[in-house]
Parts: structure tokens; sequence; C-alpha cells
């Protein structure tokens, strides 16, 4: 398996790194931590921050997730 993973934005992230489901949501949007499966070396789990949610992705799947959360413009 590949050390670094290439996200959504064009981020490149690792095993430890977070990343998110979407670039931006009032609520329900929190960072998932990219950690290594226990069992499977060809596959990443990504464990939800501040939930309980898991998901276990091929590494290929992290560019649906985005690696910066960007916030919506200010003033709007």
């Amino acid at each position: 398996m590949a050390s670094k993973f290439r996200t959504k934005d064009g981020g490149e992230v690792r095993v430890g790194d977070q990343v998110w489901a979407r670039v931006w949501q009032e609520s329900d949007n929190n960072p998932w931590l990219i950690t290594r499966h226990p069992l499977d070396k060809t596959h990443v789990i990504l464990k939800e921050i501040g939930g309980t949610e898991e998901r276990v992705h091929h590494p290929d799947d992290l560019a649906l997730y985005y690696y910066a959360n960007r916030q919506p413009p200010s003033g709007g």
C-alpha cells in the first residue's frame, strides 16, 4: 500500500491524517482519522472524530474525501 494518498481537493494524506466527507456544512461534518486496518494491509479504516462511525476503504477511495475543511466565504 502506498504511504501517501491523494484527496478530492488535491491534498496528500497518509495514515494519521484527517479528512472530511464534505467541503463545508453547518453540522454533521466531523473529520475522519485515517488509520491502518489491523487485518487487511490493502485497506484503511476511517474513524469519525467526535462520533462512533468507522468506515473501511480502499486507499483509492480517499479521492472521495477532502483534505481541507473549507469554510464558506465571510460576509455572505
